[in-house]
C-alpha cells in the first residue's frame, strides 16, 4: 500500500464516534491512528499528562514515554506538519508524522495492533526528547 499524507486534527480520544455506513474498517483506524498520534505528541511537547496515553497505548509505551517526557506543562502545542498510515499487515498499522516542537522539527513513528477489538500503540519511535 502506497504511503499516504493526511492532515491531523485535534480529537478528543475518549469520545465515541459512530461509524456511518460507507466508512470502512480504514476510516476508523485512520481516525484512530491520528488520535494517537495527536495524544502522543501533546505527552512529548509537555502539554497533555502522560497517563493520558493508557486510553491508546499499552503499557510498556506509557511507562517509557512518562520517563522521557517533559515534567512542566508548555504554553506553546506543538503544531503536527504531515502524517502517513500503512498497513503491513490486516492486524497491524503504521503511523508517522513530521512534528513542529518548541522550535523544533520532530519525527515520530509508531505502529498500531488490534488487541481485543481495538486499536492500541505498542512501538513508539520518535527523534524527540
Amino acid at each position: 500500500m502506497a504511503l499516504s499524507r493526511v492532515p491531523v486534527q485535534a480529537r478528543s480520544p475518549d469520545s465515541l464516534r459512530l461509524v456511518r455506513a460507507g466508512e470502512s474498517v480504514e476510516t476508523e483506524l485512520r481516525a484512530r491512528a491520528e488520535a494517537t498520534v495527536r495524544i502522543v505528541v501533546d505527552v512529548l511537547a509537555g502539554v497533555r499528562p502522560a497517563h493520558q496515553l493508557s486510553e491508546v497505548a499499552v503499557p510498556a509505551v506509557c511507562r517509557e514515554l512518562a520517563r522521557r517526557c517533559p515534567r512542566g506543562v508548555r504554553a506553546v502545542p506543538p503544531r503536527v506538519l504531515s502524517s502517513w498510515l500503512q498497513r503491513p499487515a490486516p492486524d497491524a498499522a503504521e503511523a508517522g508524522a513530521v512534528v513542529a516542537m518548541a522550535g523544533r522539527v520532530t519525527a515520530l513513528a509508531i505502529r498500531l495492533e488490534l488487541q481485543r477489538g481495538r486499536w492500541r500503540c505498542t512501538v513508539l519511535e520518535t527523534t524527540g526528547t
